[in-house]
């Protein structure tokens, strides 16, 4: 079968080329002839990332403006893969407001990521929405949209609860509606002596425990970065472990880690690596350390898909429910504490809250989170292990369901099991 996806892929971001990578990997183990083509801001790129192995990938440009190309890849596949994701969503509106269409040249993502939906729906190919994550919808016409665009899809699959709660509520009415895992879940890591080499030849001694830290920028607050850069150091001061910062995104991601990594601190004691390229590889990685502390969310399921246990940096409500999901919420802090800034959530009668300086009860909690976490590694990978294994699996009948749409034209039972 020949499959179309689209999504946000090309844009220097792990965290999107992990879940592209899953749904090859688990749509090709289902569909051994199975051919795709992915739309890319970046062709080129994307080729780098997953070309190259036994799944036949051609990758296309993203943009609409030669519609006759895009109708043309249409005619010759048996279905659309929209997403996995969430960049169905108006995250942007307090900066852009009701310039709905057009920001700094680019599409806004819903008119965008639509229009393809829309495209495929008139050329009579099948629609799945693959593990995709939705809002927020702050406009009438995005919900009108979605509800329009969603209805018409042959199945419709949204990674979280929430998400699937916004579209009833929006009026999508899909045959076939499920939640589903983060297709990233899936993903086979590259073997353990690959990730040590690596890392090895960034500075990082054979055999030498470390702690991955995959930190991101938020809203220019810098300080949750001096509030993890102080608990990085009370941690290598309590414990023999070095500290690798590891970037999911390209350009956001290595500045905020190097500079980190060169607190005076933590000389020695910590290393800052290059973006790495491939999903699997970033995968085992995370799973030569230790623990990792994950505030970027993909660090924390690539991490769990190789067995290593997460601190989660919780700053949005994906990677709360990341900490549900994956049994590790007892390990979640508030990024919001490390400055100050949510201190208003916890008891004002806490003697630390009391007594503290602003940020230091984060940076008390996140020391302590880490701390529980190496002193009972063990039973923490134990209790990840059970949890991720239904994971996987269900990640699996997704892409199954996705088998079942191309090589049926897209009828599928919404009872269908993988």
């Amino acid at each position: 079968m020949k499959y179309l996806i689209s999504g946000y892929y090309g844009e220097g971001n792990a965290g999107d080329e992990a879940i592209l990578a899953g749904i090859l990997q688990e749509v090709a183990r289902r569909d051994e002839g199975a051919q795709f083509t992915v739309l890319s801001f970046d062709p080129a790129d994307t080729a780098r990332r997953h070309g190259g192995g036994r799944i036949a990938l051609e990758v296309s440009s993203t943009s609409l403006r030669s519609a006759g190309r895009l109708r043309a890849l249409m005619r010759r596949s048996d279905l659309l893969i929209s997403g996995g994701g969430s960049f169905l969503h108006e995250a942007d509106f307090a900066l852009h407001g009701r310039s709905f269409l057009f920001r700094e040249g680019k599409l806004r993502p819903i008119p965008y990521f639509l229009s393809v939906v829309y495209l495929a729906r008139s050329a009579g190919l099948p629609v799945m929405w693959y593990a995709q994550g939705l809002g927020p919808l702050h406009t009438a016409a995005a919900r009108r949209l979605v509800a329009d665009a969603g209805s018409s899809a042959q199945a419709v699959t949204w990674r979280d609860r929430d998400s699937a709660d916004l579209a009833y509520e929006v009026g999508v009415r899909a045959r076939v509606q499920r939640v589903v895992p983060d297709p990233a879940y899936a993903l086979v890591p590259s073997r353990p002596e690959e990730a040590s080499g690596l890392l090895a030849r960034y500075g990082l001694p054979p055999g030498r425990p470390f702690l991955a830290v995959c930190p991101r920028p938020w809203l220019g607050r810098s300080g949750i970065e001096e509030g993890l850069g102080r608990a990085l150091e009370q941690i290598v001061e309590r414990r023999d472990v070095t500290v690798v910062l590891v970037p999911f995104h390209e350009s956001q991601d290595p500045p905020l880690c190097e500079s980190l990594a060169a607190r005076p601190a933590l000389a020695g004691r910590a290393l800052s690596l290059p973006p790495v390229a491939s999903s699997r590889m970033l995968a085992a990685v995370l799973g030569r350390a230790q623990l990792v502390l994950s505030m970027r969310l993909h660090s924390g399921i690539l991490a769990t898909t190789a067995g290593t246990p997460s601190v989660v940096l919780d700053y949005d409500p994906k990677t709360k429910a990341f900490a549900s999901q994956t049994g590790q919420l007892p390990w979640a802090v508030p990024v919001d504490s490390l400055d100050g800034s949510g201190l208003d959530h916890l008891d004002p009668g806490l003697p630390e809250v009391a007594s503290s300086p602003s940020g230091a009860h984060g940076v008390s909690a996140l020391l302590a989170a880490v701390e529980d976490s190496l002193d009972h590694l063990p039973d923490r990978r134990r209790a990840l292990i059970h949890a991720a294994a239904p994971l996987r699996a269900e990640a699996g009948r997704t892409a199954q369901l996705a088998v079942q749409l191309a090589s049926t034209g897209g009828v599928a039972s919404p009872g269908v099991k993988g």
